[in-house]
């Protein structure tokens, strides 16, 4: 019954137009995944490398791993960034590697970035997981096919020291998935697709006193023909090492999350996604763990905390 309603999950995702891009819940801590215009915010060599078992108990649940990789380009307003993005959800896995420039405009107390991201995306579908309930359909076939196609995204970012403000725009250019090859022969449609999503995000720091932060952020994910997703964060910084924070999804979970800077350029985190709606008769939960790095290779004086 679980590989049932999964695959009538996967089913929807696949036919017509519906989201594709990963949810993360540690998004603060990881906003290249995003928004491209994030490249070179952090003035060092940055990496993230982030692991998400999502709805553990479920046959097929989707798992990602994602590694994020972006640096300023020695002392212009340019900025270059690395995704490497690979998801697996019941009979389907994808793979998406792209690389992005950035253009930093300085204000005068803050930071405008517009970014270009593009790359290779690659779908992947076991036909050997599927089960068809009739055993004739022209689909039922054994071994596994595989589709790539070009991605483009785009972003924009306002920052300063204690604000943030972002647009990203991805799968500009919709590229269609060909799995069969003689589908339109007999008939058949297929629509299955890169469909674009627009994610808005933006945040605050209040720095209570020396010792304590507070930052509320906020994620809108939006994707056409599928309904929208809204993240608040309430994200709390204790004695600049550790961060504490609960963020509320739609009506469909409450996530935990905490954030060690263990050294100026360490820090691991971990988020906790407890399901509030039915599915969560059927799952144990979602993890995440991140681990990453900020390096400044021309200078030992690194900014630390980093709160964006």
């Amino acid at each position: 019954m679980r590989k049932f309603f999964l695959y009538v999950f996967i089913g929807f995702s696949c036919i017509g137009n519906a989201q594709q891009d990963a949810i993360y819940s540690q998004y603060n801590f990881n906003p290249l995944a995003i928004n491209p215009a994030y490249a070179g915010s952090r003035s060092s060599f940055s990496a993230v490398l982030l692991h998400r078992s999502q709805w553990l108990g479920f046959d097929g649940a989707p798992t990602t791993q994602t590694l994020a990789v972006h640096s300023p380009v020695n002392k212009t307003n340019l900025a270059a960034g690395l995704n490497v993005y690979y998801d697996r959800i019941g009979p389907s896995t994808n793979l998406n590697v792209a690389f992005t420039g950035a253009y930093h405009l300085k204000l005068k107390k803050s930071k405008l970035s517009f970014a270009i991201r593009g790359g290779a995306y690659q779908s992947t579908l076991d036909k050997n997981l599927l089960t068809f309930k009739d055993q004739t359909d022209i689909f039922n076939e054994n071994g596994t096919v595989t589709s790539t196609v070009p991605s483009f995204d785009f972003g924009v970012y306002y920052y300063k020291t204690k604000f943030f403000l972002g647009l990203a725009i991805t799968h500009l250019n919709n590229a269609k998935f060909s799995f069969f090859e003689n589908i339109n022969s007999i008939g058949a449609t297929q629509n299955y697709k890169l469909t674009t999503h627009i994610f808005i995000t933006g945040g605050y720091v209040f720095e209570v006193s020396e010792k304590f932060i507070f930052k509320p952020t906020f994620l809108l994910k939006k994707a056409e023909g599928a309904p929208g997703n809204l993240d608040l964060s309430f994200n709390f910084m204790f004695y600049k090492k550790f961060w504490l924070g609960v963020s509320f999804r739609n009506n469909t979970s409450v996530n935990f999350m905490t954030e060690w800077n263990i050294t100026d350029y360490l820090r691991i985190g971990y988020a906790y996604d407890l399901s509030v709606n039915k599915l969560s008769k059927y799952n144990r939960g979602s993890h995440e763990l991140f681990i990453g790095f900020d390096f400044n290779v021309k200078s030992k004086k690194v900014v630390s905390p980093r709160y964006l």
